[in-house]
């Protein structure tokens, strides 16, 4: 089963484009699977069925995993199955009669303006070598609620200053232009002309591919880790000791949005979202924050 998953992991990294960090997850999640029919003497996919595929979702419940991690290694045995079903190695797909366990649709954390404006504040009192990098690329993961591993990839030729625009390559290498407010661009043009040369000066040999917007200390591009770690460094003063991701700030982004009276066609877009309702999950947010004024203002409530 193993020589099946390497084709399909080729297939998804080649033809649906996905990116390393997405095909590890898969990989992962497959290998589990594979693991776990290898114990019960099934290492033929032909020989998977309906009875084994239910044993497995029960080993992952008694393993004590979050629904919404059980959902998702389903998902990645379902896929995998679709396509050997699609490419003739199987007669039938087992995981068609699965049904998958419902997922918990648990709000994203979002921060209040009040929050973010407070960090920077603070974090604009400190100096270290890369305060400016850090201050623009937090202030751009706000203003266009890009994922991580969008903004680590982004080269200098996809920020049009003049515009006011960001070119994103998002999931399955689909390109998405998001415009960028003065407050951003104010602090990119800060770290650009100012930070960006230093660190830059720091690269050896050959250095990183490309020409990256965001330098670790190094010279080279800065990594999906090194922009986790610089968010965390940013927010960590927090009051009540939130943890602030860089996914924090994309929920925020979209919230924020609806709450101004955005439309949630324009945010799915901005966003990157194949599917509206992906992100539907923050007009929960927004109801949620209606309701709460509602219940502060009314004398009746």
């Amino acid at each position: 089963m193993r020589e099946e998953m390497e084709g399909y992991l080729r297939h998804l990294g080649a033809e649906r484009g996905l990116s390393p960090q997405t095909l590890r997850a898969y990989r992962c999640d497959l290998e589990l699977f594979i693991e776990f029919c290898r114990r019960q003497g099934v290492e033929d996919p032909a020989r998977v069925d309906l009875r084994l595929l239910r044993r497995y979702l029960a080993y992952l419940q008694t393993r004590g995993f979050a629904r919404t991690t059980i959902a998702r290694r389903t998902a990645a045995v379902r896929s995998f199955f679709r396509y050997l079903a699609r490419k003739g190695n199987l007669h039938a797909d087992p995981t068609l009669a699965l049904s998958p366990p419902r997922r918990e649709r648990r709000l994203p954390r979002v921060l209040s303006l009040r929050e973010i404006e407070e960090a920077e504040r603070r974090y604009g009192l400190q100096v270290y070598r890369t305060s400016l990098r850090d201050m623009a690329l937090v202030e751009l993961l706000y203003a266009t609620g890009m994922r991580v591993s969008e903004l680590a990839g982004l080269e200098v030729k996809d920020l049009d200053m003049r515009r006011g625009e960001v070119r994103v390559l998002g999931k399955g290498r689909k390109e998405r232009i998001i415009p960028v407010h003065q407050a951003a661009l104010q602090l990119l043009r800060a770290y650009m002309e100012k930070e960006r040369p230093i660190l830059a000066a720091n690269r050896e040999g050959a250095g990183a591919a490309g020409d990256p917007l965001f330098l670790s200390v190094r010279g080279g591009r800065l990594s999906d880790r090194g922009v986790r770690r610089v968010v965390e460094r940013f927010f960590r003063n927090l009051e009540g000791g939130k943890r602030v991701s860089p996914h924090t700030l994309r929920h925020s982004f979209a919230t924020h949005l609806l709450q101004g009276g955005a439309d949630l066609r324009s945010v799915q877009e901005l966003l990157g979202h194949v599917d509206l309702s992906t992100t539907q999950i923050y007009t929960q947010l927004s109801r949620k924050k209606l309701k709460e004024a509602f219940f502060q203002a009314h004398p009746r409530a």
